[in-house]
């Protein structure tokens, strides 16, 4: 980005900032932002409109990114905000406040802190969990959710890591790699990227409470792979799965017994690199976008994010 460029930018925060009636420190600001503050407190004498909670949050993370020269993409605005929020932290698993200061209160954050604030590498999730996330990559995160220590570590506990881990997983670069094939812990946030394996356990889950649902889902799968026994017991698995559900404090943790993680490992291990368009249209319908095999260019993480 040119100098000329970076001053418009911070012009038009300040101007937004003003447009909204929202109050913008002056001594935290640099120049080109207050230029735009003033001059929009001059043209708006009276603030065109009130900000809901995402307006808020997008003027919040625009002035953020600017001070710390990251690229925040165009279509990450209110309504893309208001497309990724959720009501449960998918860390802690608590219900998330806002505006309370308090650390149950919902916030975004980038997935893979190497990336740009663009879409696919945001998602919501409380206070508490992204101070305790911080700047620490996939494979600290890896290393707090294996680790030996009892109790909470910077803030969460083992299982609470491995929940983060999962979400972190999908934003790292595999190029040249597989992802690791671990269970699926927490849900999968809306429009982040997931491996295909995480995306495969979420569309069994999800269709496994009902028998309609996943009889129609596994007779889809059925057909996708050559070995009718490793379907079979893939199919007992679903079976278990749904029982599983009844008595789980929360659906994900299902997912974590060998039990049901070591037949689902050996159907998609094994299914045929031909039937991947197929399954993916099957996990569409649940919670599959598009089959990509590297991080989008958007991110920009040649240069961390950065402008």
């Amino acid at each position: 980005m040119q100098a000329d460029n970076v001053a418009e930018t911070g012009f038009d925060i300040g101007w937004d900032f003003a447009r909204f009636g929202r109050v913008l420190g002056c001594g935290s600001c640099e120049h080109s932002v207050l230029a735009g503050y003033r001059a929009g407190r001059q043209h708006f004498r009276v603030p065109q409109h009130v900000p809901d909670r995402f307006v808020s949050k997008w003027l919040q993370l625009r002035l953020n990114a600017f001070r710390r020269r990251r690229i925040l993409d165009v279509e990450v605005n209110p309504a893309y905000l208001r497309k990724i929020d959720c009501e449960r932290c998918p860390i802690t698993l608590i219900d998330m406040t806002h505006s309370a200061l308090v650390e149950s209160d919902w916030s975004v954050d980038r997935i893979n802190n190497d990336g740009a604030y663009a879409p696919g590498n945001l998602m919501v999730m409380c206070v508490k969990a992204n101070r305790a996330k911080g700047a620490k990559s996939l494979g600290q995160v890896i290393e707090l959710a294996s680790g030996s220590a009892q109790g909470a570590v910077f803030g969460l506990s083992k299982r609470e890591w491995a929940r983060l881990a999962c979400v972190m997983v999908g934003a790292a670069n595999w190029t040249g790699v597989s992802p690791p094939l671990s269970p699926l812990l927490t849900r999968l946030p809306e429009d982040s990227r997931a491996p295909l394996y995480f995306v495969f356990q979420q569309t069994l889950l999800l269709s496994a409470r009902l028998a309609t649902e996943r009889n129609r889902v596994m007779k889809a799968l059925y057909r996708l792979h050559p070995s009718s026994e490793r379907s079979a017991i893939l199919r007992c698995a679903v079976e278990k799965l749904a029982v599983d559900l009844k008595y789980a404090a929360y659906p994900y943790d299902a997912l974590a017994g060998e039990r049901v993680q070591r037949p689902m490992r050996s159907w998609f291990t094994t299914v045929p690199a031909t039937s991947t368009p197929g399954l993916l249209q099957v996990c569409s319908q649940y919670c599959a976008g598009r089959c990509e095999p590297a991080p989008p260019v958007g991110w920009a993480l040649e240069t961390s994010g950065r402008f």
